[in-house]
């Protein structure tokens, strides 16, 4: 921190931050009402939206401050200088003490379903989807699943997919839903360094087959893109298609490379943020780009690590819950591989995980989520 500087910075809110309701403040009425900090420790005084702020020996100003609605400006202003910052604040309400459970490379599950379709007479009679069912029916639990379009060695693809299960995928469509995440499984990385046009391509191949074979009831507007590695154009091209939010780690590489994808010190996961602002969303639950209007939602727990069985789901969910900027809205994902014998890194506890996870969640007062709900103030469908 520079000693001399007058310039107002703030430390917290920053642009872009996203407050879940009493994870960040206490409520009002209808205001939440946050602490705000900001640097200036070579000014004598600042106000931040005009209300005199308490100068701490470190040079950080705080102050308390109301927000109201979805979408809040404030203005730091050093009155001797006329040195100011503005960040615009977010406020989601619903995403308080909520959760939401994504998988991700799903289509052996697809498959499944298009050899059984003269056997199958529900969908959920695939045993992968009926887990899903299972933790439903259970626990309330929601399941939001991320698409491939074909398998790796192309022998099947979503075109040729029946359509017979589209009245049951709609059904159930408030609990269960889909959304793009890459053509295939391989490469790695595979829009790591992908234009806008190259990105649109794959994610209208797979959202068109989607409509057709579970029906646009059951399409979401967001989405975690494979690696979660994208330029901006890349992210441009899904927001054009009406997706709000993009799910990822936003993590960094410590010690061992990551999958001989990722360096030390390199962000993981994280589509095209900078290192300074994968450390501020590490540490929290929503990050907004206000520049491309993008919602970054961070994911907080990997279900299929194979350090975290089923008896290490309640510690693990009892520890991030303790934290309330990361515990505010939990979100987990689990890959479709780890479920099939043939796969390298099976893992037989497959569904007792995810029953695990959803029966926490329950007993700890968590409501299942849906991140199109949370962010359904804002524009576009997908198309």
């Amino acid at each position: 921190m520079n000693t001399w500087q007058t310039a107002p910075r703030f430390r917290f809110p920053r642009q872009g931050d996203v407050m879940v309701g009493q994870a960040d403040g206490v409520w009002e009425g209808r205001s939440l009402k946050i602490t705000a900090a900001v640097e200036a420790p070579g000014a004598a005084r600042l106000t931040v939206n005009g209300r005199p702020a308490h100068r701490g020996e470190d040079g950080t100003f705080t102050v308390p401050v109301w927000l109201d609605g979805r979408v809040n400006r404030l203005q730091a202003v050093n009155p001797d200088t006329g040195e100011t910052q503005t960040v615009t604040v977010f406020v989601f309400e619903k995403a308080y003490h909520a959760y939401r459970f994504t998988v991700d490379d799903c289509i052996r599950a697809f498959e499944d379903l298009n050899r059984h379709k003269g056997e199958y007479a529900s969908l959920f009679d695939n045993p992968f989807f009926a887990v899903f069912r299972e933790a439903h029916r259970l626990y309330g639990s929601k399941t939001h699943i991320n698409t491939f379009y074909e398998t790796d060695d192309g022998s099947f693809s979503l075109s040729g997919m029946t359509d017979r299960y589209r009245e049951e995928f709609e059904a159930n469509a408030d609990w269960l839903s889909f959304s793009f995440h890459a053509r295939r499984e391989h490469p790695d990385l595979p829009y790591r360094d992908k234009g806008y046009e190259a990105v649109k391509a794959d994610c209208l191949l797979v959202t068109d087959e989607l409509r057709r074979i579970v029906g646009p009831a059951a399409l979401r507007d967001t989405t975690t893109l494979h690696w979660g590695a994208a330029t901006r154009e890349g992210a441009r091209a899904l927001r054009s298609l009406g997706y709000k939010a993009l799910c990822g780690y936003f993590l960094f590489c410590h010690g061992e490379e990551y999958y001989d994808c990722y360096e030390n010190g390199q962000p993981i996961v994280s589509y095209y943020l900078s290192k300074e602002q994968t450390a501020n969303l590490e540490h929290r639950c929503f990050w907004v780009d206000t520049d491309e209007d993008i919602v970054f939602a961070r994911l907080h727990m990997v279900l299929n690590a194979g350090d975290l069985p089923a008896q290490r789901v309640g510690p693990f969910l009892d520890g991030l819950a303790a934290d309330p900027a990361a515990g505010g809205f939990i979100q987990m994902v689990i890959h479709e591989q780890h479920f099939y014998p043939d796969y390298i890194a099976y893992e037989p506890d497959y569904r007792d995980r995810i029953l695990a996870m959803a029966r926490w969640m329950q007993e700890h007062g968590y409501r299942p989520a849906s991140l199109s709900d949370i962010l359904e103030e804002t524009q576009s469908p997908v198309r």
